[in-house]
């Protein structure tokens, strides 16, 4: 008994795992297929590649990181401009404004901070556990859009 309360002690606290595979199916496909053919692993440069592929996967073509964020205004939307809003929020609350206000931030963080960084040549190629956590961002993003509804203007 004494020893089983010494092991924390000895390791350090556990805390959860960020498991890979249970990240968004969209995100963590488009880089598994990468990483199952053996081009994301330590010491691998192509760590970018997996990245910047995810981001396609999810962005799909012709959409950037800004015009993304830019649905996620708490902004009514111009004509032929739809927006999303995230599901089960009371849209009379403070709560809802900000949660439009940061998933817009996020999104447009992601891209800025995450996409555009690997996607450039001078940034250093992100370390496995990086890599991870740049698709961990991505993911999140991914699972925001999908608690949303799309709302066009009157």
């Amino acid at each position: 008994m004494a020893r089983s309360l010494e092991l924390p002690e000895i390791v350090g606290p556990v805390g959860p795992r960020l498991v890979a595979s249970e990240l968004h199916p969209i995100i963590w496909s488009a880089a598994a297929k990468l990483w199952d053919d053996g081009h994301i692993r330590p010491g691998c440069p192509d760590r970018r590649d997996g990245t910047r592929r995810a981001f396609a996967e999810h962005n799909g073509p012709g959409t950037s990181g800004e015009n993304l964020a830019i649905v996620f205004s708490p902004n009514d939307p111009t004509p032929g401009s739809p927006r999303l809003r995230l599901r089960d929020i009371d849209p009379t609350s403070k709560t809802w404004k900000s949660a439009h206000e940061g998933a817009a931030a996020l999104v447009w963080g992601a891209f800025i901070g995450v996409r555009n960084l690997v996607s450039h040549p001078g940034w250093p190629d992100p370390s496995p556990c990086e890599g991870i956590e740049m698709l961990a961002v991505l993911s999140y993003v991914a699972h925001l859009i999908e608690r949303s509804d799309a709302v066009k203007s009157p």
